[in-house]
Order: structure tokens, then C-alpha cells, then sequence
């Protein structure tokens, strides 16, 4: 049997051991979150396509799924700047940024995503293959790539398909700068999707 003293003395030796333990542990490093600027998109002359259009978040690979900031710096290398993050994973954060772009431009006569799960007479599917800073093969710039898809729920038919590839040169290469740079590259991306998936989805109905 221990004695009393002996187990004192062991109480505090393991209470010191742990107390030593937590000191090494690393702080957490402070993070500092960003969001892509609120879309501003004119709205499209004419009437709205006659459909109801959902937007499914784009699929995308393991490093574009996240909500880290990612850089190309040379050759094939992906990485991702220090301290910063998205408010979200880039596809999810993009999905929403496109969701409040169709809306207000007005091109279809709804709009959703499927975050609702809601009905819709099409799906625009899609593929996120690119939403990084670059520094290979000219200036510094935000790229984003998408391979985009609209299709009939109904029979899973593709209407249509085209590939997206937007480029925005950086004023600098401090973070705030990237975050700006992003949101004009996905405002020249809208300006170009929305025109394209308005005007497959009106001959679409005129067809049925």
C-alpha cells in the first residue's frame, strides 16, 4: 500500500508534468475571413426566359473545395496564403454569389439554389476548375475557371454546355487586393453566364 506522503508527492509531480505540457502547445493563429464583394449586375433587356432555373454548387477538387485562399506561384504548385480564408468554400461561396447575380438581372423568372432543394424546370450545373491567384506565364492574376452545364431534371438531358475562363490582373499582391480582383473576375464571369444560359433557356421553352 502507498502511503499518504508518497501519493501527494505523485499527484503533484504528474500536476506539474501537465501544467508544463500545456504550455507548449501553440496558440492558434488569429485567421482573417473574407467574402467576394456583392454582385452588381444590370438587369437583361427583354422579358425573363419563362423557366425557373436552380443552381447546383459547382463541383471541384479537394483543394478548390475549401475556403482557403489558393496561389499558383510556379509550375505546379498550389498554395495557400497565410492567415486569410473564405467565408466559405469557394464553390458554395461562388454558388451563392451567382444565385443573388441571376436574380437581380432578372433573366429567368426564378431563380434558386440547391441549397432549397426547391422544383425547377433546369438545373445549371457545373464544374469549378480554377479560383486561384496566378503568377505563372504573365502578371500576377485571379483566375477563375468553370465548366458550366445546363440541364433538363426531367430526362437528364444536357442543353447546353460551355467553359468559363475569366482572368483579373492584381493592383498589388496584398490580400485585400486578391479579394477585389476576385470580385471583378466573378463579375465578368455573371456577364458572360447569364447572357449565355438566358438565351439557351429561351429557345429551350420556345421548343417544348
Amino acid at each position: 500500500m502507498i502511503a499518504l506522503p508518497r501519493l501527494r508527492s505523485l499527484g503533484l509531480i504528474a500536476g506539474i508534468a501537465w501544467l508544463a505540457a500545456c504550455s507548449v502547445i501553440p496558440e492558434t493563429e488569429p485567421v482573417t475571413v473574407y467574402q467576394l464583394p456583392a454582385p452588381s449586375v444590370s438587369q437583361v433587356e427583354g422579358q425573363p426566359a419563362p423557366v425557373s432555373l436552380r443552381i447546383n454548387t459547382p463541383h471541384a477538387g479537394i483543394a478548390v473545395s475549401g475556403p482557403r485562399m489558393l496561389v499558383n506561384p510556379e509550375g505546379d504548385q498550389i498554395s495557400a496564403y497565410k492567415g486569410v480564408r473564405w467565408s466559405d468554400p469557394a464553390p458554395a461561396m461562388l454558388r451563392e454569389h451567382l444565385t443573388r447575380a441571376f436574380n437581380l438581372s432578372g433573366a429567368m423568372q426564378q431563380v434558386s439554389n440547391d441549397d432549397h432543394a426547391l422544383h425547377a424546370d433546369y438545373f445549371l450545373s457545373s464544374d469549378l476548375r480554377r479560383f486561384q491567384v496566378s503568377y505563372i506565364g504573365g502578371p500576377t492574376r485571379a483566375i477563375i475557371e468553370l465548366d458550366a452545364r445546363l440541364v433538363d431534371p426531367s430526362n437528364r438531358r444536357m442543353l447546353a454546355n460551355r467553359t468559363f475562363l475569366v482572368e483579373e490582373v492584381l493592383e498589388d499582391t496584398e490580400v485585400p487586393a486578391v479579394v477585389r480582383a476576385f470580385g471583378r473576375a466573378t463579375a465578368r464571369l455573371e456577364a458572360e453566364l447569364i447572357p449565355w444560359a438566358r438565351e439557351q433557356l429561351l429557345e429551350a421553352s420556345e421548343a417544348r
